[in-house]
């Protein structure tokens, strides 16, 4: 089958890979039918090495697809089920799958990353490949409703397994009720999917902090009520408070949390407020610094974290069904899996209306 792997530092590629096959009796084999590059993915592109990737490893945490095989084990699942995974394996039985923290499990591990994080056998799985073993199948699989399966809806669904699930993590960590004001920082996937996440709790204010004209006008069609394009903190902070009454908001949503951002978001948060912390920087070693005396004077809770996917599913699923979200305007192309590759330079390059890439891997080439 063909698949993306990693080569070294920005080199990427789509080779002849194995056709993955049951290996456990708790295991699943999933035809993927969408899987999107994250983010997350460039630091991959840009750092892989570093991170213990190694040459011919397989590249993509976030897919959908149908079920072509289950093992003796896999309830509840079976052939012809259209699904959605959780970007980690995840047992459901632990403790910590328990409280709806999955991305503490104690069998966690991360599709398409590296290999000391990989506990299941086998070489790492990765969702930007024709097919895919899903270890853990019963709970890490989540099945599609009827509503919303089908190729029309797939764009829909996609953002959901991460980008969504992600910014919905932010705003229920934060505490998001309806009439706050939230201030998402950042207008990538994530950012834009905080915009639309704060629109669907009934926020009285959304406010996005970005810098790409193309984007802030897609923020804008999501939910947002206003954006600040200033990269200058004392300027951010005027902005935000003339939208928000002079207090700041309730909520702010660090897409990037990165030392400027984190400043940024001290300066827009309201006392008693909260910031979430969503970004990635820190895996490149840009740990931001928190401002601590002003957390402590004004009560500002620090919150964030890796999301747990699964947690979120049914509630978003519904939200979808409901008509209340549809984060299908995030994925802006859509790429045969032959040209994979491209989608990260083109993701990489910001190239003028580019937000999220997916790979069809049933698109013709």
């Amino acid at each position: 089958m063909r698949g993306l792997t990693f080569h070294g530092n920005e080199d990427v590629r789509v080779d002849d890979v194995p056709d993955p096959r049951i290996e456990r009796p708790t295991d699943a084999v999933v035809r993927v039918t969408l899987a999107g590059i994250c983010g997350s993915d460039l630091h991959i592109y840009h750092a892989g090495a570093q991170f213990g990737f190694a040459p011919g490893g397989r590249l993509g945490h976030e897919f959908i697809g149908i079920v072509e095989e289950v093992g003796p084990e896999v309830a509840g699942l079976a052939p012809g089920d259209e699904v959605m995974a959780s970007c980690c394996v995840c047992d459901g039985t632990c403790t910590y799958c328990a409280e709806g923290l999955q991305s503490s499990c104690a069998s966690w591990s991360l599709f398409g990353w590296a290999p000391r994080v990989w506990q299941h056998g086998g070489a790492v799985e990765g969702g930007q490949s024709e097919f895919v073993r899903v270890p853990l199948a019963a709970s890490t699989l989540h099945p599609i409703p009827e509503s919303l399966r089908g190729e029309a809806r797939r764009p829909t669904v996609l953002p959901l397994v991460d980008v969504m699930s992600t910014a919905w993590h932010g705003l229920v960590g934060a505490g998001v009720q309806p009439g706050d004001r939230v201030v998402v920082i950042g207008d990538g996937a994530v950012g834009l999917s905080a915009v639309h996440g704060a629109a669907a709790k009934d926020a009285s204010a959304v406010i996005c902090l970005g810098h790409h004209p193309d984007r802030l006008e897609r923020a804008t069609a999501l939910g947002a009520t206003a954006v600040v394009t200033s990269r200058d903190t004392e300027e951010i902070r005027a902005q935000v408070m003339e939208l928000t009454g002079g207090e700041g908001a309730h909520a702010v949503i660090d897409t990037i949390s990165g030392t400027a951002s984190m400043e940024a978001a001290h300066a827009c948060v309201r006392a008693g407020g909260a910031i979430s912390c969503l970004g990635m920087d820190h895996f490149m070693g840009k740990t931001p610094a928190i401002n601590w005396f002003d957390q402590f004077l004004r009560n500002i809770r620090i919150t964030g974290g890796l999301v747990p996917g699964p947690h979120y599913f049914d509630e978003l699923l519904g939200l979808v069904e409901a008509g209340r979200l549809d984060p299908a305007p995030m994925l802006t192309h859509t790429l045969p899996i032959d040209r994979a590759a491209e989608g990260y330079r083109m993701m990489e390059e910001r190239r003028e209306g580019v937000v999220k890439v997916a790979v069809a891997p049933g698109l013709a080439a």
